[in-house]
């Protein structure tokens, strides 16, 4: 019951969204009217693709953590997780949380599944970064790089050093990892006491955690013919991102560059990654047009795409 009332909430602060940007949505389709429909239709279709790779980056991860999935049986997860880190400003951690009680509920380990999740973050930035290296260059050789853009991106570095450190704890450091386990299972136990007293993670949750995690932990550093695949999946799901993009060009008749299309994309993408808001609503459209602008395409247009 309790479930159902928070899907409620979820789904009416999503309506909320998605009616305070009512404006923006019927100017979109206005715009939109005005492109080749054939592009627009095939941009579509590639986004379609995207969502079907990027769930099965979540696979392959999972995979190399020793849990055994399938990709169209986690396109909803996936999805409903976007939904969750949408409404829900928590840094990601409510999506990650979905995964956790999806795969629970499916007999697999809850630290194992933490620990698949973690290791497709850290597998989607650094394929990212293989994207973000050249475009932060273009902007360089263009004399059009920000300081900020240098901020953001040493930022995002910094996050894929943290989600490493955290994954290689498991194999380094076990017993680190026991302690912070041991620190955040006291933690909750406190917090559900104040709403809940009857609710409690049991005694044995930290070492039992623990354990899992370190196995976790230990199959990717054994695995990394997985490891590589996972990362090429996530390499993937940003080329149909790109090619998004460019379609939407193409729609527009707007000729691009493939070293604007990959810059104006990475500090998109950059933005979306280090942004305060959820999902990066209101800074992604705003920071990837301002980045094609200045590099030559009409604002207007820009904008539009």
């Amino acid at each position: 019951m309790k479930k159902r009332w928070i899907l409620i909430i979820l789904t009416v602060l999503f309506l909320w969204i998605i009616v305070s940007r009512f404006t923006e949505l019927k100017q979109l389709a206005d715009t939109l009217a005005q492109g080749q429909w054939t592009w627009v239709l095939a941009a579509f279709a590639a986004q379609m693709l995207y969502y079907l790779v990027f769930a099965d980056s979540y696979r392959a991860a999972f995979k190399t953590v020793g849990i055994q999935t399938k990709t169209l049986e986690l396109i909803p997860v996936t999805l409903g997780a976007i939904f969750v880190n949408m409404v829900v400003p928590a840094g990601g951690a409510g999506g990650a949380a979905l995964f956790a009680e999806d795969l629970s509920r499916r007999g697999k380990p809850a630290a194992k599944a933490a620990a698949g999740v973690l290791l497709q973050m850290i597998a989607d930035f650094s394929a990212f970064t293989l994207v973000l290296i050249p475009g932060m260059i273009y902007l360089f050789i263009q004399h059009d790089l920000k300081i900020y853009e240098i901020i953001a991106a040493v930022i995002l570095l910094l996050m894929i050093g943290g989600l490493t450190a955290i994954l290689l704890l498991g194999i380094w450091n076990p017993a680190l990892l026991k302690r912070i386990f041991a620190w955040s299972q006291r933690t909750a136990n406190w917090v559900f006491g104040k709403f809940n007293r009857s609710v409690t993670l049991a005694d044995d949750w930290a070492e039992k955690n623990t354990g899992e995690f370190y196995q976790a932990s230990a199959a990717v550093a054994e695995n990394t013919g997985d490891l590589l695949r996972t990362i090429g999946i996530a390499c993937i799901a940003h080329v149909l991102d790109l090619l998004t993009i460019f379609l939407l060009f193409l729609a527009f008749h707007q000729p691009i560059t493939l070293g604007a299309l990959v810059a104006g994309y990475a500090v998109g993408i950059l933005f979306w990654v280090v942004s305060i808001t959820p999902q990066g609503i209101g800074m992604v459209e705003g920071m990837m047009a301002l980045a094609f602008t200045s590099l030559g395409v009409p604002g207007a247009i820009a904008a539009t795409i």
